[in-house]
This record gives structure tokens, sequence and C-alpha cells, in this order.
């Protein structure tokens, strides 16, 4: 057995390859670093540690010097024997003196001196084995190794980064009185690194800025905190974690964590809502921690809310449960230092921002509980704002939150800021409510606020909600509220309808009254086709919790109510009018319940239909008559009753709609007036002896419109025309028959062929007008004008005309025959055809 050598011995061993290290050639030195290792690091067997102590004083230096040598591999070599004997040997204080200036020289500069990453990697990994080696030893140097990291924690190399992150904790961790000084030098470097595209770079950095903080000063929080933030929305689970379990050490360890719990506390419960449930479950137990130490640190102050804590059902909407008492001491401690920068990150322009912040909202009011009363308006406000939002799921929270309020808050509150700022953004005046005076007007906004409205009913207990149904359906029935073509802010509307419906626990006949009123609004507009799956579940409720069998029953319990309301102001309406629209739906939907309202209905019909009102409105109207005297015996005649007013629909509504006026909307009107009146003929509605009391009024508005620009209205009146020669009423002398005559024979040189048909049946109906006995040889003249006009048409290029007018001629004969068969005989020939003419003739010699 060799006897050990002493370092003498062995350094002189070695001189010839330290001497080769100063040599020009790269090959050279390469080869003598290689054989040092052999010969120290790896000889087998080993020095002893104080050998090997020695054998490392004496090559440090020149190994040192190695460390600026051009050859990448020479540098590589000499730093990796030097990490192999800072691994082994016992006395690392007089290896520090030397090593750290030069570690400064290669790495602290503001420019790279050392080029190549890999070798910078094993500089940095070289030094943090030392601080985990040296421990406390590493003081004395201190300002050398920040030195060195505020430039590898930049450096563009990510490996650097990350194990210059690694050192960083370490070195904290080794000498955290010393370090205290020096840690906000720290914090920038780390601030540039912590949004690397590299999540294990954030992943690092968060890590080491947890140690900064931790045992330096916290005043680096302030300007980390929106990158922290930044981190708690990052795509890397990991990171995400990491921060849950930095920011939670933070709150249980930091020296002066009380002044910073508002800044901290916003990352950890962030992490609660989190899309990963194990870091969430690791946030809820770090905050459970946290809650106990607070309770357990403030146990004087706190003796009475434990001792007396109220036993409560935590909102379903929570996932862990109620929160501990430290913990919802902690948030509504805090919360109004949170509460501003909340709601204006709820409107950041990023998306990922206002999804984070609305879950963070839900959270803390979740703690808050009762407590949100004492910040309830700007809650609400943040809410309007939230529900606006395009991105659903800012939208979804904001609903949670909402809900949340109305399961802790008091519904005395909050009945007395919702429904006042639903008003105001519907336009309408509210007095005595300053609070809601800052709420935009739109139907957006007010879309908004019904949706809040509606959470906050959801979140509330049935009984708790009772007394304060009716200020909330007061709110749901402002005309302003529903009158709208915002199908949102209807649907919205409806919803609420739905909701106070289903919490009534007594439906009373005046909340039932206010409700189908807005559901009949809404019904009203012209959006109706879009929400009818809405309507008719609301139009069903009601009607079940009113024990009706149909929703003709909604209508028998208050159409006469809501035509009282409309009674007042009609005069002024015009179609874009609330109270227009609702009654028009009225209208549309009462059926039969109309037939026994008629005293109470057309006077507002009626004046609605004046000449002098909106014109769309008059068409609207005209328009929605028709279709009910065309049904009258299921609407406006079920009670067998329109007969009394009928004339008064002729003289007050249709002839007055009858008068010519310029324009496609008055023509509309009068094609319209036509029409009900055919309609009202057709039902059999009139008497006869009625129609002969106002004939001196129709009949001249009817030869009018027979000459009327308008096709259809020409069309119709040929139709209403034929149906009053038709009941023959006394008034229709002959002497107005020989003035009619004239107008219809115009008529068949009408440019549409169907109203010349048409007007054939009229003249039928005509001939058939005039009384037995008529003295052909007195009104000779008049009758040879009649088969003049008609013989002509007789030859027309239509073969539809000339059947038609062959058949009015065979009517016409009874009037004077000799008559016609001479007219014919002078006309025949002088026709293209006389087909027709001997037709005739043979029609008119077989029937004398």
């Amino acid at each position: 057995m060799n006897e050990p050598q002493n370092i003498s011995e062995i350094t002189q061993t070695l001189q010839r390859d330290v001497n080769c290290l100063g040599d020009e050639n790269r090959n050279t030195r390469k080869r003598a670093l290689e054989r040092l290792k052999k010969e120290t690091i790896g000889r087998n067997p080993g020095y002893d540690p104080p050998q090997l102590q020695g054998v490392c004083g004496f090559l440090i230096k020149p190994l040192l010097r190695v460390f600026s040598d051009p050859v990448e591999k020479c540098r590589e070599l000499s730093i990796s024997l030097l990490a192999d004997f800072c691994a082994q040997v016992e006395d690392m204080p007089t290896i520090l003196p030397l090593l750290l200036p030069v570690a400064v020289a290669r790495l602290g500069r503001l420019e790279i001196t050392e080029p190549s990453e890999e070798i910078r990697l094993s500089l940095v990994s070289l030094l943090s084995a030392i601080v985990t080696r040296c421990g406390v030893d590493i003081g004395p140097y201190l300002n050398d190794m920040v030195l060195i990291l505020q430039r590898t924690i930049v450096d563009p190399f990510p490996e650097v980064k990350k194990e210059s992150c690694q050192c960083t904790s370490r070195l904290a961790d080794a000498i955290p009185v010393a370090f205290h000084q020096q840690s906000e030098s720290l914090s920038k470097p780390l601030f540039q690194s912590m949004t690397h595209q590299h999540s294990k770079v954030r992943l690092a950095c968060i890590k080491a800025l947890g140690s900064v903080i931790r045992y330096g000063t916290p005043n680096p929080l302030t300007d980390a905190l929106p990158l922290l933030a930044q981190r708690a929305c990052d795509s890397t689970p990991s990171v995400r974690s990491c921060l849950v379990d930095v920011v939670g050490n933070w709150l249980l360890e930091l020296p002066d964590r009380y002044s910073y719990f508002h800044k901290l506390l916003p990352l950890l419960l962030t992490a609660l809502t989190d899309e990963l449930p194990e870091i969430r479950r690791k946030a809820n137990d770090i905050w459970y921690k946290v809650g106990r130490q607070y309770e357990a640190e403030n146990e004087e102050e706190l003796k009475d809310k434990i001792d007396f804590v109220t036993q409560r059902e935590p909102s379903p909407l929570l996932e862990f449960g109620r929160p501990n008492l430290g913990c919802r001491v902690l948030v509504y401690r805090n919360f109004s230092k949170i509460l501003p920068a909340l709601l204006k990150d709820m409107t950041d322009w990023t998306t990922n921002s206002r999804i984070k912040s609305s879950q963070l909202l839900f959270v803390l009011l979740g703690h808050l509980e009762e407590h949100t009363t004492h910040h309830i308006q700007s809650v609400l406000s943040g809410l309007y704002r939230a529900c606006q939002d395009d991105e659903r799921t800012v939208l979804e929270q904001a609903t949670k939150c909402a809900e949340v309020i109305g399961c802790y808050v008091s519904p005395e509150v909050w009945c007395k800021l919702v429904p006042p700022a639903v008003r105001t953004s519907a336009g309408c005046r509210v007095s005595g409510t300053d609070q809601a005076s800052t709420v935009p007007v739109g139907p957006v906004q007010c879309t908004s606020c019904l949706h809040v409205l509606v959470a906050l009913m959801k979140g509330a207990k049935v009984e708790v909600i009772q007394p304060y149904l009716e200020v909330i359906v007061d709110c749901l029935s402002e005309p302003e509220v529903g009158q709208t073509e915002h199908t949102p802010l209807l649907r919205e509307l409806l919803l609420a309808v739905g909701v106070v419906t289903e919490a009534a626990i007594v439906l009373t006949r005046d909340l039932s009254f206010k409700l189908f009123t807005v559901t009949l609004r809404a019904e009203a507009s012209n959006q109706a086709s879009a929400l009818r799956g809405e309507i008719d579940r609301i139009l069903a409720l009601l009607t079940s919790r009113q024990g009706h069998a149909s929703t003709q029953g909604l209508y028998q319990d208050h159409t006469h109510q809501i035509l009282q309301q409309l009674a007042e102001g009609y005069t002024g309406w015009s179609v874009h009018s609330p109270n227009c629209t609702l009654f028009s739906a009225l209208l549309s939907g009462a059926g039969p319940v109309l037939g026994g309202l008629l005293g109470e209905v057309l006077p507002i019909l009626t004046s609605c239909l004046r000449p002098d009102a909106d014109p769309e409105m008059r068409l609207h109207f005209i328009t929605l008559l028709i279709r009910l005297l065309m049904e009258a015996s299921s609407s406006m005649n079920s009670q067998d009753q329109f007969n009394q007013f009928a004339s008064a629909v002729v003289t007050d509504i249709i002839i007055p709609n009858c008068v010519w006026k310029g324009g496609r909307t008055a023509a509309a009107i009068r094609t319209a007036a036509m029409t009900s009146l055919q309609a009202l003929l057709q039902s059999n509605l009139l008497a006869r002896e009625q129609l002969d009391s106002f004939m001196s009024q129709l009949m001249p508005k009817v030869i009018s419109c027979l000459d009327d620009d308008n096709r259809s209205t020409r069309l119709v009146t040929s139709q209403v025309l034929q149906l009053l020669l038709l009941t023959n009423p006394p008034s229709i002398t002959v002497n107005v028959l020989h003035t009619l005559y004239s107008d219809l024979l115009k008529r068949l040189d009408d440019s549409s062929d169907e109203i010349r048909l048409s007007i054939t049946h009229t003249l039928i109906a005509f001939i058939r007008a005039f009384p037995e006995g008529y003295d052909s040889t007195l009104y000779r003249a008049h009758l040879e004008e009649l088969y003049k006009g008609l013989l002509i048409h007789l030859d027309d290029p239509s073969p539809q005309i000339q059947e038609a007018i062959f058949n009015v001629l065979k009517e016409a004969a009874r009037l004077d025959h000799p008559l016609l068969t001479q007219q014919l005989q002078e006309v025949k020939h002088k026709h293209r055809s006389s087909s027709y003419c001997e037709l005739l003739l043979q029609f008119l010699s077989s029937s004398h």
C-alpha cells in the first residue's frame, strides 16, 4: 500500500499540467485540463479531504485564469473541474474571494462578456451550488452575487434565466437577514422575465419573487401586482398553481402582511374559480389556513364573533361552502380597497381580464354576505355594466354575483336601488332616486338593469321577497319599460314576469292584472314572433296561477280594467304610443270578451280612426277592425250586441276614412275602410233599416272610391256596391239608380280586367235593384244609355268580359225587352263577331 502523499508532492506532479494551461496551443491547454481532472477529481483512490483542499487551493488560480480562455471547450473544462472541487472540499470560504470577482467579470457586466450560453449556464449553476454549500458564509459576497443575478436573470438564454431564479431563491434562503437589504435590486429583473414566453421561466420567476419578497422588503409588491395578476390568468396550469403557493406563503409568512392583504387577497381568491379542480382545492386549503391564522392572531378582537358566529346556510353557488370567520373578516375589512380596481378591470378591453374580475367579484361577495349592503350601490353599478358584456362568461358571472347578493342582502335594500335604475334607464321620470340618476338611458342599459333584478329575485328566498313584489311589479309595469322593440329587453322583462309569478305565494288580482298587462305589451311589439315561446309560457303560468282553464280567463278578468286605464288620454295617441300598442294587442287577443265591452272599446277605436289621427295608427286599427268584423261571432258580436253599435261604426269610423287624401298611406286607409264595410255587410251585422239611415252619407263616398286611383280600392268598392245593391234599402230609389249606372259603365273601361269582371256582377245587382213596375217608357233615355254602354263591351277583346256582359244583358232585358232588341239589331253588324249578338237575340225571342 502506497504511503499518503503530502500536498507538496501532489502539487509537484501536477505542476507541468498547470504550466501547460498557459500554452499557446489550444489542444495543449485542453489536454492539460483533462489530465488535471483525471489526476485529481478522477483519481482512484481519491485524495482525502485535507489533500483535496490543498490541491484545490493550488489549482484554483490557474483554473480561474482559464475562465477567460478564448477556446470555449477549455472554459467549459475549467468550470466543470472547479465545480467538482467545490462540491467536495470542506472549506469553501477560502475559494470564494478568488472565484466571485472572476464570476462578476464574466457575468456581471452590462455587456455580456461570456459569449457562450452553455458556459453562462455552467457558471450560474456553479454559483448556485456554491450558495447551497456555503450557506451563511456567502454573506460577505452578497453584493457580488446580486450584481451577477441582476444580469443573468434577464439573460437571453431561458435556461440561464431559470438557473438564476433558483440561485436567487437559494441566496434568499441562505442569508435572509443580509438579503433583506438587497432584495429590491433583484425585483426589477424578475419583473422583466416574468412575461417570458416559456412557461418554465415564468414559473421560476414567480418562485424567485416569492423568496425575494418573503425574505426581503415587500415594497416591490405594488409594482409586481399587475404582472402577478397576469400570471393568475396564465394559460399554463403549473404557473397558476405556483402563484397560489407563493401568494399563500406571503399571506401566512410575510412579517408586514397585514398592510398588504388588500393587494394579495385578489391573487389567491382568483384561484378559487380556476378551471382546474386541483388548483381550486389547493387555493381553498391555503385560504382556509390564512383565515384560521388570522382568527388566532386576532382572537381577542374577534372573540365575540367567534363565540356567537351566525350559523347560516351558504349560497348553493359557493363551491366550498361557507368560508370560516377569519376569511370573511379579512374580505370585509379589505373589500373597500379592492373594489375600485376590480370594477375597473371588469370593463377592461381584454376578455380574460373581464372574466377573471367578474369571477373574483363573485367570490368576494360570497365572503361579504350581508356586509355587501355597505357597498351595494358601487357593486350594482359594476354589475349593470358587466351584464352588457358581449362575452357570455362575464354575463354568467355577473348573474351569479347578483344571485349571491339576493341570497344575503335584504330586498328592502336593493328594492330601493334596482327598480329605480330600471325606470331611469327606460327613460321614466323618477323622483327621489339620486342613486339611479347615474344610470345611462337606453334599451341596452335597461336590459342589464332588468337582468340584475331578475338574478336578485332568483337568489332571494321566496318568503323574504313577498313584501316587495308589489314594488317590483310596479317597476315592470311602467309603460316606458315595456314599450320597446329591443328583443333582449323584452325577453328580460318576460323573464322577470315569470320569476315574480312563480315567487308570489298568493298572486293577487292586482298583481295578476299588472303582470298580464306587461305580457300584453310584449305581445303587441313587432318582436312578438321572436318571443312567442316566452309569451306563451308566461300566459300559461298566469292562467294556471289564477285557476283558469285557458288564457281567455285572463282576458275576462282584466280587459275591463285595462280599458278603464286606456280611457284616459287616448285622444293624443300615435302608432308609437305605449297604450296604443297595448290597446291593439288587447283587441287582437280578447276574443269573445269584446262582445260585452263594446261601449268601452268603440269610443277608443273611433278616436284612433278619426281623420286627423296619426295615419299609420289609422291604417293599423282599421286593418284590425276588418279582422274583428270577419270574426264577429267570436269577438265583437259574441254577445249579440254589436247591432246597437253598427250604425256608429259606419258613420263614425268607415265613412270618415273613405274621404280622399293624397299619399300611399291614405290610399291604403281608403282600401281598408272599404274592406271593413265589405266585412260588415257580409257578416249581416247591419239591418236593412240601419243601412237605410246613413245611405245618403255613404253612397257618395262609395261612388268616389269607385273611381279611386288605387286599383285595390276600386276592386273592393265594386264588391261593396254589389252588396249594397243586393241589400237594396229603401233609400236606393230609381233616381239613385239613374245616377249610378254611368259610374258603373265607366268601370267597364278600367285598366284591370279583374275590376271589369267584378263590376259586371255589380251591374247584375244594380239591374235587380230596379223595382217591379219600372216605367221604361218614361225613363227610356236612361235605358238607352245603359244598353249602349253594355253592347259596346259585348264585342270586347276579352272572351271573359264578353261572357260576363252577355249575362248582364240577359238580366237587363227585363227592364225593356223591345228596346234592347232594337239596340242589338242596330249594332250587331258593327261587331267583329256577331256570335254573342245572335245568341242574345235568340234569348230575347225565346223569352218574350
